[in-house]
């Protein structure tokens, strides 16, 4: 029988920056390609390859300490190390059962290559089988003990040029026998082994040949990331980072490229990580005619919502009906994404991004708001990580209450009340002190606390509460008449939202998702189900090249609202643990509308008019 001749020179190509998963080294042939080869009488063959696995590189998340959690599948690969004796087992081309005849050769470099230059067989069916690793300890006798590893791949010399040993390669190799012995060919065996093997991971697309994955990387990088992955793994690693990457914006990783590399590659793995826990929990292939449809599948602790997306399941919830658009602020030029919404017998638009408008040197004539924003704008970031950057122009800013609402500080007038009832005015310069955290300059601490200490703090009681409450002239700024219209920093044709603009949103949406106001604000992070464009907030840091430590994150959002003497609508609260991600948590742990959520509780403070947040503007 008359097979074809694979030779040529073996061609390496030095890694890219990404390191994603390189297949064997092409090889340059010459004479009449057929198959990949040359066509000869001679029944010998050439064979070059790498043995290894090799994940996406920049997908493992390094620890605080800032050293990777693997280091090997950090790097992007685990080859075969140097040293190591690659076999080559001819098999039958009727059985594909062992011949008995073999060749060996030994990785010479760090990469896990290997090269057989000529081998002489009577078949074209080879087991590219385990390699064994010689390591320092030796035997009695002094013979070097090898340390066996169990990768394989069975091939056709005809039609492969190069081969990539791994461990997809080796889940199909028993497989490949099984259906060649039912007698398919050996490229049918091939593919039914392969389809097989992706629809256990919940994968329904043809990804390529195991064995041939280009050397530039491919989507099989990521399944044979997943093939290595514990379910209970998958189930908790989605669960906690999968959820706040997932929702986290964009714009945090495109400081750097690495940390671009770094989202992209996590994101994908997502996906693929919901689809194979999808398989596992049996919600069936999202197919076309199930888009939309919303589900579960089970973390480690609780569940997380998915829902059927243009043919993958997906993390998050069902659409609902909403329309995208855009603005533009011609204080300054940005351009903000939109939402508009026509549910409950009401229509709101609201902007879908954080207000970030910083530049007062455009408000030529609003003088009054150019002086208020002056100190009162800061990065909008997780508030008990470093006073950094890090935020700015990602999450938009946050403001200072009054700054927001446009109040000056010389309109702000506090009151401080006795057990008795007395009212007594609090004085600018205690105000000051109160506001800015620290004694006024050339004030000593004894002054401060002469003139201001009482007034501030009063005595204490017996049981050690403060004798004095505050509170402050909001209703001459917002009254029942102008608070649906109170403008502050918005730009025009648009204003600060109130309590009840913010209670018609949830209860709407709540009543789309058939669930109270207060356990719908998960579907606000969700922008493909609404459009609003929450994001979770995290502290995201690059540590040299390699490095990227994702740290410090959650889920706490917190919006200025025009209602003054409840002035602030909390999204999760940041002390706040959760698990899973879905729509059945009790509200307190999702919002917080002071209104309605135990007032008596809420104690007005002299910090209230200069408490931050973020502002999100809806139309007029």
């Amino acid at each position: 029988m008359n097979y074809l001749k694979i030779s040529g020179q073996l061609v390496c190509k030095m890694a890219m920056l990404l390191a994603f998963m390189f297949a064997a080294c092409s090889e340059t042939n010459s004479g009449n390609n057929v198959a990949g080869g040359t066509v000869e009488e001679t029944g010998v063959y050439a064979l070059a390859g790498r043995v290894g696995d090799v994940y996406p590189k920049l997908l493992k998340v390094a620890d605080p300490s800032g050293e990777p959690t693997d280091t090997a599948k950090y790097e992007g690969s685990v080859f075969a190390e140097k040293g190591s004796i690659i076999i080559v087992y001819e098999l039958d081309s009727l059985t594909l059962d062992t011949t008995g005849r073999f060749f060996k050769d030994t990785v010479d470099n760090d990469s896990g290559r290997f090269e057989f230059k000529e081998m002489n067989l009577r078949s074209p069916y080879v087991l590219i089988g385990e390699h064994a690793y010689p390591s320092d300890a030796r035997n009695k006798r002094g013979t070097v003990v090898y340390t066996y590893y169990n990768y394989s791949a069975i091939v056709d010399l005809r039609n492969v040029q190069t081969v990539n040993v791994n461990t997809l390669t080796t889940m199909k190799a028993p497989l490949l026998q099984k259906y060649f012995a039912e007698g398919k060919s050996f490229a049918e065996a091939g593919k039914m082994a392969e389809r097989e093997i992706l629809e256990s991971f919940g994968i329904y697309e043809d990804l390529g040949t195991f064995e041939e994955m280009p050397e530039n990387g491919s989507e099989l990088d990521f399944v044979n990331e997943l093939s290595q992955l514990d379910e209970l793994n998958v189930r908790h690693y989605v669960e906690t980072m999968g959820v706040v990457l997932s929702f986290m914006s964009p714009k945090e990783f495109s400081k750097s490229k690495v940390m671009e590399r770094y989202y992209l590659n996590s994101m994908k793995m997502i996906g693929y990580e919901i689809g194979y826990l999808a398989h596992r929990d049996s919600l069936g292939r999202c197919t076309e005619s199930r888009e939309n449809e919303a589900s579960m599948v089970k973390g480690r602790i609780g569940d997380i919502a998915v829902v059927c997306r243009s043919g993958k399941w997906a993390m998050g919830f069902k659409a609902v009906e909403h329309t995208k658009g855009s603005m533009t602020d011609n204080r300054d030029g940005k351009t903000y994404k939109t939402v508009t919404y026509n549910f409950g017998g009401t229509s709101q638009t609201w902007m879908a991004e954080n207000l970030d408008f910083t530049d007062t040197a455009s408000l030529s004539v609003d003088s009054s708001l150019r002086a208020n924003l002056s100190g009162s704008i800061y990065c909008y970031r997780e508030p008990y990580l470093d006073n950094d950057e890090e935020g700015c122009g990602v999450y938009g800013h946050e403001y200072l209450w009054r700054a927001a609402m446009n109040i000056g500080d010389d309109d702000i007038k506090s009151y401080s009340i006795s057990a008795q009832g007395d009212l007594l005015l609090v004085s600018k310069k205690c105000m000051d002190a109160i506001r800015n955290r620290s004694l006024l300059p050339g004030d000593s601490a004894e002054a401060v606390e002469d003139s201001c200490g009482a007034i501030l703090y009063g005595e204490n009681d017996s049981e050690g509460n403060s004798s004095r409450t505050w509170t402050w002239n909001y209703s001459d700024f917002i009254t029942p008449s102008n608070q649906n219209s109170y403008q502050g920093i918005c730009p025009d044709g648009w204003r600060i939202p109130t309590l009840e603009d913010w209670l018609t949103l949830l209860q709407n949406l709540g009543e789309q998702y058939g669930v109270d106001y207060g356990n719908v604000v998960m579907v606000l992070y969700d922008e493909a189900a609404t459009g609003f464009g929450l994001n979770s907030i995290a502290k995201i840091l690059g540590v040299e090249i390699d490095h990227v430590i994702v740290q410090s994150f959650s889920f706490y959002n917190y919006f200025v609202m025009a209602d003054a003497s409840y002035y602030t609508a909390e999204f999760f609260n940041m002390w706040k643990k959760f698990s899973g991600f879905n729509l059945s948590y009790p509200d307190r742990w999702h919002v917080l509308l002071y209104k309605y959520n135990n007032p008596e509780m809420r104690q007005s403070s002299l910090a209230d008019p200069y408490t931050s947040a973020a502002v999100r503007c809806i139309k007029n």
